[in-house]
């Protein structure tokens, strides 16, 4: 280096040293706290109205209600996406899903199942180019823990918490792995710690969120004497319904249970009152972070924050029941939907001596809102590309606040959703993967619910929310939301095109073994000519083990000569079939041997199979196994070859 590129870089670093100094110091003058604590808790799947601070009438939650009444509490607020890990992901670094890299759930391809029961597969990891809060706080000498649900990347992978700026992570590297709260074992930075008494049954020794809990206690401990940022991302409510029977007896014979069909995850015998004792014993952990706090003198010094990372469960899965709870409250959708129920989550925060108790705000927010919020309260600066806002002026009372041009969400999953906040107006594209281009509105301030779409009404500003839905995001290489739009039905083919495959006027679907009638991904959707749905067998918990099969009636005789398997057409690939039979009959009591047996390739493009002629009316495929590991099986179209 030269003197004069020396020279400049000195200034420029001389400059930066400057502005971080200011901008610590009229932190501490606002705060009277030079880098304070921040405790972040983020509950998984917990509804807008399932905290007694927020209208719940049956479940229990005192400690999060007193940091509601010790502080604030915030009515519109925003998770980053309808589902776990896109929400979590712009949480963690400021930007909301139109420029987040994860932006749907989804595991990497290239990661199998190895025959190991202590395996799983992790989600798709974020990059070393992505900045996290814990980075950015690390950098400015905090220490960093985070106990919990991570989903941002399995171990060893770019998107490993550990290196995301986590000095500790303890807990679920993947959100499979967190299905279960009796695991067999959790990680701690890189290496499986084993859980005795745990066999990710229904019942166990030692639940996640009491070694969650316990560790983020260890933590704060060591670290009380310097400043540290504390991440929970706890993984309750969230599926399976697993508590301590000390939490379950406190609802248990108090709470009406209910006939209903069990879909999904570990099944209990008190459903209800498991769900209720899982929020109230997350409830219990929170209390337990407060106290300590207390106890060591840190409650001037330390902002503690809850949250959860999008809606409630839907259609009783797993036995939850939002509907009775009413855990969405007024608002429209649940977990999956853009609409306010599915994103509209609690935020409350409290902080002794900074925050004014019992105030309520209606200031709209977002999760990509906290890596600015908390850069702002430390003194330091997050990435210039993010799109967050502090709310640091609306927590403390001082200040200016300012507000957002709108809010954007997209979700590339469920049909294909996005959904802009302008104001109090609110725009929804639904099913976007069908070609749909219309937008709904709704005034959300005479209209929460979402209940009467006035779009006709008010053209101009359905066109500035199309604008945004247009030029407000960039698009995504892993998680695309706009595609080719689909041909008329009569007009669709398979890939690769046949002209030999038989026309599906006639077809009609006989048995499935199971279908995921909760998210609309039933059997009729694998011969229904449209390769943009398709059928899931259940998932896992509740789910047949696998073979899966699927019957169809041609409608006819025909001579038969082959079929076409079209996997899943979106960005995942879970559910994909490996061993596969094929069967041919005039009659469905007698299906005799299969006329070809084989294993489909990995590849997400229709795959022919041909055999020699077969006089049928009836087709059967089963599958004997699924290339990724996975209980469940997925069809986005079966084409059968042959002529009448």
């Amino acid at each position: 280096m030269n003197r004069k590129d020396f020279m400049k870089s000195a200034a420029g670093a001389l400059a930066a040293a400057v502005a971080m100094n200011a901008r610590r110091a009229q932190a501490a003058r606002r705060t009277g706290v030079d880098k304070p604590n921040i405790i972040y808790i983020l509950a998984d799947d917990l509804g807008y109205q399932e905290l007694g601070c927020y209208g719940q009438k049956t479940i229990r939650t005192p400690n999060i209600d007193r940091i509601a009444a010790e502080g604030i509490r915030f009515q519109q607020h925003y998770s980053g996406s309808p589902v776990c890990a896109p929400s979590r992901c712009t949480l963690m670094t400021g930007k909301h899903t139109g420029h987040a890299f994860i932006r749907d759930n989804g595991n990497p391809p290239d990661r199998r199942n190895p025959d190991d029961s202590l395996f799983f597969p992790g989600q798709n990891p974020i990059p070393p180019s992505e900045m996290t809060i814990a980075e950015m706080l690390k950098a400015h000498g905090y220490a960093t823990g985070g106990m919990g649900k991570w989903g941002l990347g399995y171990e060893g992978s770019t998107g490993d918490p550990n290196k995301q700026g986590f000095d500790l992570f303890y807990g679920y590297l993947c959100q499979v792995h967190a299905h279960n709260h009796y695991p067999r074992y959790l990680w701690r930075n890189g290496k499986r710690e084993f859980l005795k008494g745990n066999d990710r049954t229904l019942n166990g020794e030692i639940h996640s969120q009491e070694r969650f809990v316990d560790v983020a206690k260890e933590f704060i401990r060591e670290n009380k004497d310097q400043p540290f940022f504390l991440y929970l991302p706890f993984a309750i409510p969230h599926l399976s319904i697993q508590v301590p029977e000390e939490f379950l007896n406190e609802y248990k014979d108090k709470i009406e249970e209910a006939e209903y069909t069990h879909r999904g995850y570990l099944q209990h015998p008190y459903p209800r009152a498991g769900y209720a004792a899982m929020v109230t014993f997350m409830d219990h952990g929170v209390g337990q972070i407060m106290n300590l706090v207390k106890e060591l003198g840190l409650d001037e010094k330390t902002i503690i924050l809850f949250a959860s990372d999008n809606g409630p469960t839907y259609d009783r899965l797993g036995g939850s029941d939002s509907e009775y709870f009413e855990s969405a409250g007024r608002f429209k959708g649940l977990k999956g939907s853009v609409y306010e129920g599915g994103i509209r989550v609690p935020l409350v925060a409290r902080w002794p001596g900074h925050i004014h108790p019992g105030q309520v705000s209606d200031h709209p927010s977002a999760f990509w809102d906290m890596m600015a919020t908390f850069a702002d309260i430390a003194g330091t600066r997050a990435p210039e590309d993010t799109d967050g806002i502090s709310i640091a002026p609306t927590l403390l009372g001082k200040g200016e606040q300012k507000r957002h041009a709108y809010l954007y969400w997209e979700f590339p999953s469920y049909g294909g959703q996005q959904a802009v906040r302008l104001g109090d107006w609110k725009g929804v594209r639904m099913n976007i993967f069908k070609g749909n281009r219309v937008i709904e509105l709704y005034d959300l301030k005479t209209d929460p619910g979402e209940t009467s779409d006035v779009a006709a009404d008010h053209p101009e500003i359905v066109k500035r929310i199309e604008d945004i839905m247009q030029h407000g995001r960039t698009d995504s290489t892993l998680f695309p939301l706009f595609r080719d739009p689909p041909t008329p039905r009569s007009a669709r083919a398979i890939s690769p095109a046949r002209p030999d495959a038989l026309p599906k006027d006639q077809w009609r679907l006989v048995r499935v073994d199971s279908e995921n009638t909760s998210n609309g991904k039933v059997g009729s959707a694998a011969i229904d000519g449209n390769p943009d749905t398709w059928w899931h067998s259940k998932f896992s918990g509740g789910a047949d083990p696998l073979p899966h099969e699927i019957v169809v009636d041609l409608g006819d005789a025909c001579i038969i000569h082959g079929f076409v398997y079209l996997p899943r057409t979106d960005g995942g690939r879970n559910g994909m079939i490996g061993a596969y039979e094929f069967f041919v009959s005039e009659r469905l009591d007698d299906w005799g041997v299969p006329v070809v047996s084989g294993v489909f390739a990995n590849e997400k493009k229709g795959q022919v199979v041909e055999f020699p002629r077969q006089k049928g009316r009836y087709v059967r495929l089963r599958a004997l196994s699924e290339l990724n590991g996975r209980p469940f099986t997925s069809i986005a179209e079966l084409d059968v070859l042959g002529k009448r």
